[in-house]
């Protein structure tokens, strides 16, 4: 980390609550058969305990900050590269 750039070390931020995510597996896990082998109707692990990284929409960063491109501006920059490449 001596070496991180600022995206670097905030990719490293917003990963680091995922980092015992071992240990929590294998901890729903044996909660799992235990509570399995102790009940007559069938559950899952996700009744035991459900976890944030378990979300589709989990590891999607959220920028409001993202814009869309039109077809214009496309069509401007186009313009712009090829005056620079006849300089």
């Amino acid at each position: 980390m001596d070496n991180c750039t600022v995206w670097e070390i905030n990719d490293i931020l917003f990963n680091l609550p995922y980092i015992d995510r071992n240990l929590w597996e294998t901890a729903r896990l044996n909660a799992y058969v235990v509570a399995q082998v102790n009940s007559k109707k069938h559950i899952t692990q996700q009744d035991i305990c459900k976890f944030k990284w378990e979300d589709k929409d989990a590891f999607v960063k959220k920028d409001e900050n993202v814009y869309e491109i039109s077809t214009e501006d496309i069509n401007r920059l186009k313009e712009l590269s090829a005056k620079f490449e006849g300089k």
